[in-house]
């Protein structure tokens, strides 16, 4: 629970997928309407099969996070340029991770669905675990 006086900060989950973009834009005027900042949060996890042990290079995923998060960040200063924002790069689990941060922001807001499998779904996974345990509310975009 936040205490009195802090800053208010609106936080949302970017993966660089349609629904995310789309998020994103919410999350910003959202954030410009409330006086909040805004906090975009992208995470990765390295793959569990289909690579030769020692073949990966974890460097190079959190290279691709940054360069999504840095994407994200010009899209918002180049449309609201009083904005603050931060962006925040994690390794684990998309849900328990933006889960963890939770404790310091207002509102958390995720699309509807990411990059997926599964297309034709209502509602990614990551959403789902959101609106189902996040202890702030959540607001799903859809486009």
């Amino acid at each position: 629970m936040r205490e009195s006086g802090q800053n208010r900060r609106i936080m949302v989950g970017y993966d660089g997928s349609r629904s995310s973009k789309e998020a994103l834009q919410f999350a910003a005027e959202e954030a410009k309407l409330r006086g909040a900042e805004l906090r975009i949060v992208y995470s990765w996890v390295a793959p569990e099969f289909g690579y030769a042990p020692g073949a990966l290079d974890l460097e190079e995923f959190a290279a691709a996070g940054k360069e999504i998060l840095d994407e994200a960040a010009a899209r918002v200063a180049d449309n609201f340029p009083a904005l603050k924002v931060e962006t925040t790069l994690l390794e684990g689990n998309a849900a328990s991770r933006i889960i963890e941060l939770c404790g310091d922001v207002d509102l958390l807001v995720v699309g509807a669905r990411g990059h997926g499998g599964f297309s034709s779904l209502l509602l990614g996974s990551v959403s789902d675990q959101l609106v189902h345990h996040s202890p702030v509310p959540v607001v799903v975009v859809r486009w």
